[in-house]
Protein backbone atom coordinates (compact mmCIF):
# COMPACT_ATOMS: atom_id res chain seq x y z
CA UNK A 1 0.00 0.00 0.00
CA UNK A 2 0.59 3.59 -0.72
CA UNK A 3 0.63 5.21 2.73
CA UNK A 4 1.27 9.15 3.93
CA UNK A 5 2.26 8.63 7.37
CA UNK A 6 0.15 11.97 9.89
CA UNK A 7 2.85 13.01 12.69
CA UNK A 8 6.65 12.48 13.61
CA UNK A 9 6.12 10.80 17.42
CA UNK A 10 7.24 7.24 18.78
CA UNK A 11 4.19 5.69 17.08
CA UNK A 12 4.32 6.99 13.17
CA UNK A 13 8.22 6.20 13.78
CA UNK A 14 7.92 2.50 14.47
CA UNK A 15 4.70 1.77 12.20
CA UNK A 16 6.15 3.74 9.31
CA UNK A 17 9.47 1.06 9.94
CA UNK A 18 7.04 -1.69 10.13
CA UNK A 19 5.19 -0.76 7.51
CA UNK A 20 8.67 -0.52 5.23
CA UNK A 21 10.03 -3.37 6.77
CA UNK A 22 6.38 -5.38 5.40
CA UNK A 23 6.88 -3.91 1.67
CA UNK A 24 4.35 -1.04 1.88
CA UNK A 25 4.97 2.26 0.55
CA UNK A 26 5.66 5.50 2.57
CA UNK A 27 5.22 8.19 -0.10
CA UNK A 28 4.68 11.21 2.67
CA UNK A 29 5.61 12.26 6.15
CA UNK A 30 3.37 15.06 7.98
CA UNK A 31 4.10 16.80 11.18
CA UNK A 32 3.79 20.37 12.43
CA UNK A 33 7.18 20.70 13.58
CA UNK A 34 9.20 20.75 9.84
CA UNK A 35 12.09 19.32 11.67
CA UNK A 36 10.82 16.15 13.06
CA UNK A 37 9.12 15.81 9.73
CA UNK A 38 12.64 16.70 7.84
CA UNK A 39 14.40 13.13 10.57
CA UNK A 40 11.57 10.72 9.50
CA UNK A 41 11.14 11.26 6.15
CA UNK A 42 15.19 11.03 5.24
CA UNK A 43 14.72 8.16 7.96
CA UNK A 44 12.07 6.36 6.17
CA UNK A 45 13.75 7.23 2.86
CA UNK A 46 10.46 9.96 1.52
CA UNK A 47 9.32 13.39 1.26
CA UNK A 48 8.17 15.12 4.25
CA UNK A 49 5.75 18.38 4.70
CA UNK A 50 4.34 20.65 7.24
CA UNK A 51 1.42 21.72 5.37
CA UNK A 52 -1.73 20.37 6.12
CA UNK A 53 -2.53 21.97 2.29
CA UNK A 54 0.26 19.62 1.04
CA UNK A 55 -0.86 16.58 2.15
CA UNK A 56 -0.92 13.80 -0.58
CA UNK A 57 -4.36 12.63 -0.75
CA UNK A 58 -3.75 10.26 -3.76
CA UNK A 59 -2.61 7.48 -1.70
CA UNK A 60 -3.96 3.86 -0.41
CA UNK A 61 -3.90 4.75 3.48
CA UNK A 62 -3.68 7.87 5.40
CA UNK A 63 -2.54 7.01 9.10
CA UNK A 64 -3.12 9.51 11.92
CA UNK A 65 -0.66 9.09 14.74
CA UNK A 66 -0.93 12.47 16.56
CA UNK A 67 -2.06 13.33 20.05
CA UNK A 68 -4.81 12.37 20.72
CA UNK A 69 -6.71 15.61 21.53
CA UNK A 70 -5.05 16.82 18.12
CA UNK A 71 -6.65 14.29 16.49
CA UNK A 72 -10.03 16.23 15.65
CA UNK A 73 -8.84 19.44 15.05
CA UNK A 74 -6.39 18.05 12.33
CA UNK A 75 -9.55 15.96 10.79
CA UNK A 76 -11.04 18.94 10.09
CA UNK A 77 -8.15 20.83 8.43
CA UNK A 78 -7.69 18.08 6.08
CA UNK A 79 -11.06 17.77 4.69
CA UNK A 80 -12.59 15.12 2.78
CA UNK A 81 -10.15 11.92 1.64
CA UNK A 82 -10.99 9.64 -1.00
CA UNK A 83 -8.66 7.09 0.45
CA UNK A 84 -9.00 4.72 3.31
CA UNK A 85 -7.79 7.14 6.57
CA UNK A 86 -6.96 5.58 10.44
CA UNK A 87 -6.37 7.51 13.50
CA UNK A 88 -4.12 5.30 16.11
CA UNK A 89 -5.67 6.22 19.04
CA UNK A 90 -7.12 3.90 22.14
CA UNK A 91 -9.00 6.45 23.71
CA UNK A 92 -10.96 8.17 20.52
CA UNK A 93 -14.16 6.71 19.14
CA UNK A 94 -13.63 5.42 15.83
CA UNK A 95 -16.18 8.19 14.08
CA UNK A 96 -13.47 10.09 14.98
CA UNK A 97 -11.58 9.49 11.95
CA UNK A 98 -14.55 10.47 9.42
CA UNK A 99 -13.52 13.54 9.45
CA UNK A 100 -15.96 15.99 7.44
CA UNK A 101 -17.09 12.97 4.66
CA UNK A 102 -14.47 10.06 4.92
CA UNK A 103 -16.50 7.48 3.04
CA UNK A 104 -13.33 5.01 4.47
CA UNK A 105 -12.29 4.91 8.03
CA UNK A 106 -10.98 3.46 10.85
CA UNK A 107 -9.08 2.45 13.82
CA UNK A 108 -5.02 1.08 14.06
CA UNK A 109 -4.47 1.01 17.82
CA UNK A 110 -1.27 -0.54 18.53
CA UNK A 111 -1.32 -2.17 21.95
CA UNK A 112 2.82 -1.59 23.26
CA UNK A 113 4.55 0.74 24.25
CA UNK A 114 6.42 1.78 21.68
CA UNK A 115 9.43 4.45 20.76
CA UNK A 116 10.83 5.92 18.51
CA UNK A 117 15.17 4.95 19.18
CA UNK A 118 14.28 1.14 20.09
CA UNK A 119 16.29 -0.94 18.06
CA UNK A 120 13.80 -3.96 17.91
CA UNK A 121 10.20 -3.32 17.81
CA UNK A 122 8.79 -5.92 20.49
CA UNK A 123 5.81 -8.00 19.56
CA UNK A 124 2.63 -5.54 18.29
CA UNK A 125 -1.01 -6.15 19.19
CA UNK A 126 -3.22 -4.16 16.88
CA UNK A 127 -6.87 -3.34 17.55
CA UNK A 128 -8.60 -2.77 14.42
CA UNK A 129 -12.36 -1.35 13.49
CA UNK A 130 -13.47 0.16 10.44
CA UNK A 131 -16.69 2.01 9.49
CA UNK A 132 -17.74 -0.96 6.50
CA UNK A 133 -17.03 -4.00 5.35
CA UNK A 134 -14.44 -2.86 2.58
CA UNK A 135 -12.49 -0.70 5.23
CA UNK A 136 -12.58 -3.60 7.78
CA UNK A 137 -11.07 -5.94 5.50
CA UNK A 138 -8.20 -3.27 4.43
CA UNK A 139 -7.26 -2.77 7.81
CA UNK A 140 -7.12 -6.11 9.22
CA UNK A 141 -5.06 -6.89 5.68
CA UNK A 142 -2.81 -3.98 6.73
CA UNK A 143 -2.81 -4.52 10.45
CA UNK A 144 -1.68 -8.10 9.61
CA UNK A 145 1.18 -7.58 7.24
CA UNK A 146 2.70 -5.43 10.58
CA UNK A 147 1.45 -6.99 13.44
CA UNK A 148 1.73 -10.42 15.21
CA UNK A 149 -1.70 -10.16 17.06
CA UNK A 150 -4.75 -8.45 14.93
CA UNK A 151 -7.79 -7.65 17.22
CA UNK A 152 -10.97 -6.59 15.92
CA UNK A 153 -12.47 -4.16 18.53
CA UNK A 154 -14.92 -1.42 19.21
CA UNK A 155 -14.44 1.53 20.61
CA UNK A 156 -16.03 0.53 24.24
CA UNK A 157 -13.30 -2.35 24.10
CA UNK A 158 -10.58 -0.82 22.79
CA UNK A 159 -11.12 1.81 25.66
CA UNK A 160 -10.97 -1.15 28.57
CA UNK A 161 -7.89 -2.15 26.89
CA UNK A 162 -6.89 1.71 26.78
CA UNK A 163 -7.36 1.85 30.74
CA UNK A 164 -6.05 -1.61 31.41
CA UNK A 165 -2.96 -0.63 29.95
CA UNK A 166 -2.40 2.30 31.73
CA UNK A 167 -2.92 0.79 34.92
CA UNK A 168 -0.34 -2.12 34.20
CA UNK A 169 1.89 0.37 32.53
CA UNK A 170 2.25 3.96 33.05
CA UNK A 171 1.26 3.28 36.61
CA UNK A 172 3.70 0.37 36.83
CA UNK A 173 6.30 2.33 35.61
CA UNK A 174 5.91 5.19 38.17
CA UNK A 175 6.17 2.95 41.00
CA UNK A 176 9.45 1.86 39.16
CA UNK A 177 10.16 5.81 39.33
CA UNK A 178 9.80 5.88 43.05
CA UNK A 179 11.49 3.09 43.55
CA UNK A 180 14.20 4.34 41.72
CA UNK A 181 14.26 7.47 43.45
CA UNK A 182 14.09 6.08 46.81
CA UNK A 183 17.20 3.88 46.37
CA UNK A 184 18.79 6.69 44.67
CA UNK A 185 18.70 8.94 48.37
CA UNK A 186 19.25 5.59 50.19
CA UNK A 187 22.26 4.82 48.50
CA UNK A 188 21.05 1.49 47.11
CA UNK A 189 21.25 -0.12 43.97
CA UNK A 190 18.18 -0.42 41.55
CA UNK A 191 19.64 -2.19 39.62
CA UNK A 192 19.55 -4.94 42.47
CA UNK A 193 16.14 -5.24 41.57
CA UNK A 194 15.99 -5.86 37.73
CA UNK A 195 16.01 -9.88 38.04
CA UNK A 196 12.97 -9.39 40.96
CA UNK A 197 10.82 -7.49 38.52
CA UNK A 198 11.90 -9.80 35.36
CA UNK A 199 10.54 -12.67 37.55
CA UNK A 200 7.44 -11.13 38.46
CA UNK A 201 6.58 -10.38 34.88
CA UNK A 202 7.49 -14.07 33.13
CA UNK A 203 5.20 -15.56 36.33
CA UNK A 204 2.16 -13.94 34.65
CA UNK A 205 2.71 -15.82 31.62
CA UNK A 206 1.20 -18.67 32.75
CA UNK A 207 -0.33 -17.74 36.18
CA UNK A 208 -3.19 -15.48 37.58
CA UNK A 209 -1.18 -12.65 39.20
CA UNK A 210 -3.72 -13.32 42.21
CA UNK A 211 -1.83 -16.96 42.77
CA UNK A 212 1.65 -15.51 43.74
CA UNK A 213 0.99 -12.36 45.44
CA UNK A 214 3.60 -12.22 48.42
CA UNK A 215 4.84 -9.53 50.61
CA UNK A 216 4.11 -8.48 54.12
CA UNK A 217 0.56 -7.17 53.00
CA UNK A 218 -0.47 -10.65 52.44
CA UNK A 219 1.02 -12.01 55.38
CA UNK A 220 -0.40 -9.29 57.87
CA UNK A 221 3.29 -9.44 59.03
CA UNK A 222 2.88 -6.17 61.60
CA UNK A 223 6.24 -5.43 62.76
CA UNK A 224 7.29 -5.22 59.40
CA UNK A 225 4.68 -3.34 58.11
CA UNK A 226 5.77 -0.71 60.69
CA UNK A 227 9.21 -0.55 60.10
CA UNK A 228 8.68 -0.35 56.22
CA UNK A 229 5.98 2.79 57.38
CA UNK A 230 9.20 4.22 59.38
CA UNK A 231 11.82 4.11 56.64
CA UNK A 232 9.06 6.34 54.57
CA UNK A 233 8.53 9.07 56.73
CA UNK A 234 10.24 11.52 54.91
CA UNK A 235 9.14 10.02 51.31
CA UNK A 236 5.31 10.87 52.02
CA UNK A 237 4.43 10.31 48.00
CA UNK A 238 5.84 6.61 48.37
CA UNK A 239 4.39 6.22 51.92
CA UNK A 240 0.68 6.94 50.75
CA UNK A 241 1.46 4.41 47.50
CA UNK A 242 2.32 2.30 50.56
CA UNK A 243 -0.27 2.39 52.41
CA UNK A 244 -3.13 2.11 49.58
CA UNK A 245 -1.93 -0.84 48.28
CA UNK A 246 -0.90 -2.77 51.54
CA UNK A 247 -4.86 -2.05 52.14
CA UNK A 248 -6.06 -2.79 49.03
CA UNK A 249 -4.12 -5.94 49.34
CA UNK A 250 -5.50 -7.21 52.83
CA UNK A 251 -8.77 -6.18 51.44
CA UNK A 252 -8.43 -8.28 48.34
CA UNK A 253 -7.76 -11.27 50.63
CA UNK A 254 -10.82 -10.63 52.71
CA UNK A 255 -12.84 -10.73 49.77
CA UNK A 256 -11.23 -14.04 48.34
CA UNK A 257 -11.99 -16.26 51.67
Amino acid sequence: MDIVLIGSGNTATVLGRKSLAAGHRIVQIYSRNVNHANQLSTRLGTSSTSYISSIEKRTDLIIVAIKDEAVSEFLKDLGEVKCLITHTAGAIPMSEARGLNNKLYGVLYPLQSLRKEMEIVPPITMMVGGNNQESKKLIREFAGSIAEIVIEADDETRLKYHLAATIVNNFTNHLFILAESFCKKENISFAVLQPLMEETILRLRNNSPRSFQTGPAIRDDKITLEKHRQLLVTYPALLEFYEMFTKDIQNHILDSK
